[in-house]
């Protein structure tokens, strides 16, 4: 599994760093390190001298990112330095075919903040088709032996997300717990079916709550489950309806306490 691991040199980022490394490493990937610096807005007028300066700075935070890394892990890595804006960069850079997954720090967001100017990852998961694991600010690496997948059994979702979770669960050894939360009709019939063939040879079991907050109910469960991870599909929707289930999504990414891996069905 390649991995690619946007940073900024922070706490939270380097926290992504210890998930990346150690799936790589399980895996026998490689993991590409991202260091994107652009403008303030406000700055868009800035001089090349100036502009220079910012290359330097950045050039050689990453130079001794670097020589720290490699102090730390063994498995082999690149890193790239480079102008524009971190979303469109990160997004262009996870279209290589080398790329299998992104994996990234977040602050969270909370009340206006979440609102009006959401996070980077929230941002990263709507612009790619990648699997975007998020890492939060209180996490800190575990093996993955417990998922909760948090879907709503859909019978119309596509294979290709439910078998990277396979792929994923099978690398880690992991049981998935899947959690559907009833906040109307039950689930499909043949929907569990559809499901476990899919995910097959890994042990999984199926929770059906009743609920209307899908959020908590989830993180609930995960925490009964002492769950390592929590993964949902950002799916492919009509105008309204792609508002309503991004929006579970993001809150997810911006409030989960375990890491989210979110998977995308294809276009």
């Amino acid at each position: 599994m390649n991995i690619l691991l946007p940073t900024d040199f922070s706490e939270n980022a380097d926290i992504a760093t210890e998930y990346a490394f150690k799936l790589a490493e399980k895996s026998q990937g490689k993991v590409t390190v991202l260091h994107a610096y652009d403008l303030p807005y406000s700055d868009r007028s800035m001089s090349t001298s100036l502009l220079e300066v910012m290359k330097e700075n950045a050039e050689s935070n990453m130079k001794d990112y670097v020589k720290e890394l490699k102090s730390r892990y063994s498995i082999p890595f690149e890193s790239l330095v480079r102008l524009g804006n971190p979303i469109r960069l990160i997004t262009e850079t996870s279209r290589l075919d080398s790329i299998d997954m992104i994996v990234m720090g977040t602050k969270g967001a909370s009340g206006l903040e979440e609102v009006l100017i959401g996070s980077n990852a929230a941002s990263v998961i709507q612009n790619t088709q990648k699997p975007v694991l998020v890492i939060p600010p209180v996490a800190t690496w575990t093996e993955i032996d417990k998922i909760i997948f948090a879907t709503d059994l859909d019978l119309k979702v596509k294979e290709q997300p439910l078998q990277r979770l396979r792929e994923f669960a099978l690398l880690n050894n992991s049981s998935i717990d899947l959690v559907y939360v009833q906040t109307e009709k039950a689930p499909a019939d043949g929907s569990r079916k559809f499901y476990s063939s899919n995910l097959e040879g890994v042990k999984h079991e199926f929770t059906i709550l009743k609920s209307g907050d899908i959020e908590k109910s989830i993180s609930a469960e995960a925490e009964k489950e002492n769950a390592n991870l929590i993964t949902a599909i950002a799916k492919r929707y009509g105008f309204f309806e792609g508002l309503f289930h991004r929006s579970m999504t993001n809150k997810l990414a911006y409030h989960s306490r375990l890491p989210l891996l979110v998977l995308h069905e294809p276009k």
